[in-house]
Formats: C-alpha cells, sequence, structure tokens
C-alpha cells in the first residue's frame, strides 16, 4: 500500500520540520566542534601540511568539513525551495 500524495501545504510542512532536525543538528556538531580543545597545531596553523593530524585536529576538521561542505548546503537548498513553493502556493 502506497500512501497518498502530499499536497503542497503537506509537502512544506514536512519540510519546514526537517530543516528544523538539520538546524538541530548543525548546532550539535557546532557544540561538538567547540568543546574540543584546540590542539597546539591548530593554533600554529599546521606549518606543515604533510605532517599527520593529531586525533582532536583531524575531528575537529571532519566536523567542519561536514558542517560546511554538506549541512550548510542543504539547509539553503531547503530555504530556497521552500521560499519559491512559498511563492507557488496556489498550486496543489
Amino acid at each position: 500500500m502506497s500512501a497518498p500524495p502530499l499536497t503542497l501545504a503537506e509537502a512544506r510542512e514536512h519540510l519546514q520540520k526537517v530543516l528544523g532536525q538539520l538546524e538541530a543538528l548543525r548546532w550539535q556538531l557546532v557544540g561538538i566542534e567547540l568543546s574540543l580543545p584546540e590542539p597546539p597545531a591548530e593554533r600554529v596553523r599546521l606549518q606543515d601540511l604533510e605532517d599527520e593530524m593529531d586525533a582532536v585536529t583531524e575531528l575537529r576538521t571532519v566536523i567542519h568539513c561536514v558542517l560546511e561542505d554538506a549541512i550548510r548546503p542543504a539547509r539553503q537548498d531547503l530555504q530556497d525551495v521552500l521560499a519559491s513553493a512559498g511563492a507557488d502556493s496556489g498550486k496543489p
């Protein structure tokens, strides 16, 4: 059995919830990133980039990349589509 199709208003409501969950996830990741100690390698800005990162620097770097490369664009795309779908709210 398949679910009945959503109206535009229902889809927008679901997307708003997803956007809220994504925002909560973003803040959780930011909290983790900010709670990690700043390793000495970051204070000197990794003068030799060929050196291996310590575990804390690697974790901070991965979190930062996820926030910038995945979460930020996803949030923006959802906000954009919700804004454009709102402009077409007269359509089903």
